[in-house]
């Protein structure tokens, strides 16, 4: 994929039971990229994180008539531990389900919307930005504070102890 976003018409998507499934650079979601290692092949080079994201997006109707998306996030990334503050690999394969409403923000915000723990609520749009929402569900995902599951490489620490700045004035001092 390019740097472009992709929208598409999620109610449409959704009603005509259409599916599209893929590969996504890492290097096009700008803000996952604050938060993942890099690795340049040179000082001078700008880094940018090597490796896709695969996804798939379904769209379906139910029996009730709502018009529902699932999505299937699959990618391997390179984050820091938190802990040894080493290079941590992250392997992610996630699900997701939107019921697709015509909802406000404000509908959203006083609690008008029922929500359901397996299904998340959707705005329909005409204009849905598929990059987006990958980008989106992937960073909310990812651990607040990443470490290893396994034991951890040298621990580094950045307190300890400190000289006493006013040891100095301590032989000043007469008895």
């Amino acid at each position: 994929m390019t740097n472009q976003p992709f929208f598409i018409d999620n109610v449409a998507f959704a009603k005509k039971n259409e599916r599209i499934a893929g590969d996504l650079s890492l290097a096009d979601c700008s803000r996952l990229n604050d938060l993942l290692i890099h690795s340049a092949e040179n000082s001078k080079a700008i880094s940018r994180p090597a490796g896709t994201i695969s996804y798939q997006l379904q769209g379906k109707t139910d029996a009730a008539g709502q018009q529902l998306l699932d999505l299937f996030i699959a990618t391997n990334l390179t984050t820091t531990c938190q802990r040894c503050l080493n290079e941590m690999p992250l392997k992610l394969s996630l699900n997701f389900h939107y019921l697709i409403g015509d909802i406000s923000d404000t509908d959203i915000e006083a609690g008008d919307v029922d929500s359901a723990d397996d299904v998340d609520m959707q705005q329909a749009s005409q204009t849905m930005d598929i990059v987006a929402l990958i980008e989106d569900e992937i960073i909310m995902a990812m651990p607040i504070a990443a470490i290893h599951k396994e034991d951890c490489g040298e621990i580094i620490t950045q307190s300890g102890e400190k000289p006493n700045p006013f040891a100095v004035l301590k032989g000043l001092i007469k008895s």
